[in-house]
């Protein structure tokens, strides 16, 4: 069986600690810790329910980390969670 690899293959999640709070190296991502700890916020609240909706836009500038940490957020969650990435022109196109 073969296996598709991405740029994103080394991610295996937020490394976030058990308090929450993001080592400057963890899970495949280097750096972002408050991002991180807000995406660990993010995945709080969908396990807990409290966050309704299907979908979670991240929005900024180009090589930011949006698709890590977005890719993170579904590593998280667990392995049922999809994984979709969009670009911005499929999304509003004319």
């Amino acid at each position: 069986k073969t296996s598709r690899v991405s740029a994103h293959t080394h991610i295996k999640g937020l490394g976030l600690d058990d308090s929450g709070y993001a080592s400057p190296i963890g899970a495949g991502l280097v750096g972002q810790e408050k991002a991180r700890e807000a995406c660990g916020i993010v995945v709080d609240l969908i396990q807990s329910r409290k966050m309704a909706g299907r979908a979670l836009l991240l929005a900024g500038a180009p090589g930011t980390g949006k698709t890590a940490l977005a890719l993170s957020i579904a590593q998280e969650l667990g392995p049922k969670v999809p994984f979709c990435p969009m670009v911005g022109s499929e999304v509003f196109s004319s």
